[in-house]
């Protein structure tokens, strides 16, 4: 384990969110059309998420955090890296991705960002949607940005907002973790959205460590 350490502080920040942002890139393709293709949960690696449900909400354990997911989300995909929530068409969707992040070499300014371009190339108009520069989830602060566009969908051209969250914890120890945390509904629900699928969901956000 500290061979691996050692070998992942030589990370440079810039390869680190060359990753992140393939793992988002990956996370946001394939919405195109009325489905989106899933995989089975992976359950080889012993930190891929688990699930279990409480009443009416999923609990899923992931890397390094946990949340609970009401009825109408499904885990799509997941591993040790990227969790990808979605409802049955694809069109709701909710990605949260874990890098080592040894001492916070990546800033979470840098990884909103990073988090916020991925979604740009995806969409076209884009628009910089406004909301507070941060928010509190499971008792931390977390960077937020959120931009909306078009995308296209059924052969159609189809409005789309974004959020981005990112947050280092612990900060600023070998262990860190880059979290980044980002939900996309069409534009014409995403109040809707945002109040059924995704607060219930950050709500109850917690770190494991």
């Amino acid at each position: 384990m500290l061979i691996q350490l050692q070998h992942i502080s030589r990370w440079t920040p810039l390869a680190l969110c060359s990753l992140l942002l393939a793992s988002l890139l990956v996370a946001c393709g394939g919405t195109t059309g009325g489905s989106t293709s899933t995989t089975s949960p992976t359950s080889t690696a012993s930190s891929s998420p688990t699930t279990s449900t409480s009443g009416s909400m999923t609990m899923l354990a992931g890397n390094g955090f946990m949340l609970s997911f009401p009825p109408g989300l499904q885990l799509s995909r997941s591993g040790s890296n990227l969790v990808i929530l979605t409802d049955s068409t694809g069109t709701i969707k909710m990605t949260i991705a874990t890098v080592l992040d040894p001492n916070g070499a990546i800033s979470a300014d840098t990884l909103v960002n990073t988090a916020i371009q991925a979604q740009k190339v995806r969409l076209k108009n884009i628009q910089t949607e406004s909301v507070p520069p941060t928010v509190m989830v499971g008792g931390a602060s977390w960077n937020q940005q959120s931009v909306s566009g078009m995308q296209r969908l059924n052969a159609a051209n189809v409005a789309f907002q974004s959020v981005a969250l990112a947050n280092v914890h612990p900060g600023n120890t070998p262990t860190s973790k880059s979290y980044t945390i980002v939900y996309s509904a069409p534009k014409s629900m995403f109040s809707q959205t945002n109040t059924t699928y995704f607060q219930p969901i950050l709500q109850s956000f917690k770190f494991l460590t």
